[in-house]
């Protein structure tokens, strides 16, 4: 059998070689290329026959998730998996729309690694589901972190980006971000959305 081509890409030595260790225990996998940066990580992906790229989010010099937008915008269809610290909630619901085919946190265990990696090299999609306290259901804002709430804010209240940076005091970049993980968080796609969400939770 055809062994699946896999290139990883993290920033962390310690953690490529764990990768390459499970991969070397279990078979039909070889590790084709590994990357420290999100620009060599593109790189690779893009030059190298490659079946899966294992994608960490927080890569120096190019981001993981501008690493897939850059590959989905340039027409790659090379499977992406996020393998991440950050949390779901973040980023995942992102990292869905934007053409990724799973995501994955760094705390999970080897064997629902290597399931989630056979299932997206077998043609599926794999994300973990949206885990919600009751509270946060009669609530969905509750998700939010502070920063987001002041940036959601500002959204509802329809300020510019860079007005709002600079009421802050922190970069348009970040404004952006921040808008994005918010979004992801509360399951809306738009400021519209997000206006809609609020006013029906501020129903009388």
């Amino acid at each position: 059998m055809k062994e699946a081509r896999l290139i990883i890409a993290d920033d962390h030595q310690v953690v490529r070689q764990g990768l390459r260790n499970i991969f070397e225990r279990a078979s039909g996998f070889s590790v084709v290329a590994e990357a420290a940066d999100g620009a060599e990580a593109e790189r690779l992906a893009r030059d190298l026959p490659a079946d899966l790229l294992i994608l960490d989010i927080a890569l120096p010099i190019k981001r993981g998730m501008q690493v897939l937008e850059s590959l989905r915008a340039s027409g790659s269809r090379l499977p992406v998996l996020l393998f991440s610290m950050y949390s779901a909630a973040q980023y995942a619901g992102y990292a869905r729309r934007h053409g990724a085919q799973g995501f994955v946190g760094k705390d999970v265990a080897e064997a629902e690694l290597l399931q989630t990696i056979r299932f997206i090299l077998d043609g599926g999609t794999r994300f973990p589901r949206p885990q919600h306290h009751a509270a946060d259901r009669a609530n969905p804002f509750a998700v939010l972190s502070a920063r987001e709430e002041d940036v959601m804010r500002g959204l509802l209240c329809g300020e510019a980006l860079a007005d709002m940076a600079a009421r802050l005091g922190i970069g348009a970049k970040s404004i952006t971000t921040y808008r994005r993980r918010l979004l992801d968080k509360l399951g809306v796609n738009s400021n519209a959305e997000l206006a809609a969400l609020h006013a029906r939770q501020n129903q009388p």
